[in-house]
């Protein structure tokens, strides 16, 4: 699938190779993995705006982000 990066300035960038996914960093960096390739486009935090197109998230990010739902809802978030 495409990816469109919007950039600080406005201009975008597209990636169009079959397969093309970014992953947002949790310190707000942007990485574009395309297929075939092990060379990846990276976007500094504040120099992108927006992306559109598919999401890739490694299989460690999900269960991180799972960890943090669920000790929210256990009450990791309890004030004392």
């Amino acid at each position: 699938m495409t990816v469109h990066v919007t950039r600080d300035g406005g201009a975008v960038d597209e990636f169009a190779r079959f397969a093309d996914r970014y992953i947002k960093h949790t310190d707000g960096s942007l990485e574009i993995v395309r297929s075939g390739s092990a060379q990846t486009n990276k976007y500094g935090a504040g120099s992108w705006v927006d992306v559109t197109g598919d999401e890739k998230q490694p299989r460690h990010v999900r269960l991180r982000d799972w960890i943090a739902r669920m000790s929210a809802r256990v009450g990791g978030g309890r004030k004392q």
